[in-house]
C-alpha cells in the first residue's frame, strides 16, 4: 500500500499513514525535524487521502495534534513489553545429569 506524500504551508513533507477510517497518522519525512501528528480526518475523506487536494490536506493537516511519548512505538522492543534474557540451561533434565556426574 502506498501513502500519501505532501507538504504544509511551512515547505515541509509529510508521509500520510491511514491507520482507521478514524485516524490518520502523519510522518516526518527526512529533512522534517517535526515529530509525528494523529489526526482525525473529515468524514467526507473516508479512508483515502488520495481523494483530497493539498490545501484540503493542509487545512486538516492544521487541526493534527502532536504524539505524545506514550503513543509511539519504542523501537527495538517487543510488542508484548517483555525482554528476551538468554537461556541457562537447555532442560532441566539434562541439568540433573550433569550433577550426578
Amino acid at each position: 500500500m502506498s501513502h500519501r506524500k505532501f507538504s504544509d504551508r511551512g515547505g515541509n513533507r509529510w508521509e500520510i499513514r491511514v491507520s482507521s477510517r478514524a485516524e490518520w497518522r502523519f510522518e516526518p519525512l527526512p529533512g522534517n525535524p517535526n515529530p509525528a501528528c494523529r489526526v482525525r480526518p473529515p468524514l467526507y475523506a473516508g479512508d483515502d487521502p488520495f481523494e483530497l487536494s493539498e490545501q484540503e490536506l493542509q487545512t486538516i493537516f492544521g487541526s493534527a495534534t502532536p504524539e505524545t511519548r506514550a503513543q509511539r512505538k519504542p523501537q527495538g522492543l517487543s510488542p508484548f513489553g517483555d525482554v528476551r534474557k538468554p537461556r541457562t540451561k537447555k532442560s532441566p533434565f539434562l541439568d540433573d545429569l550433569d550433577e550426578v556426574e
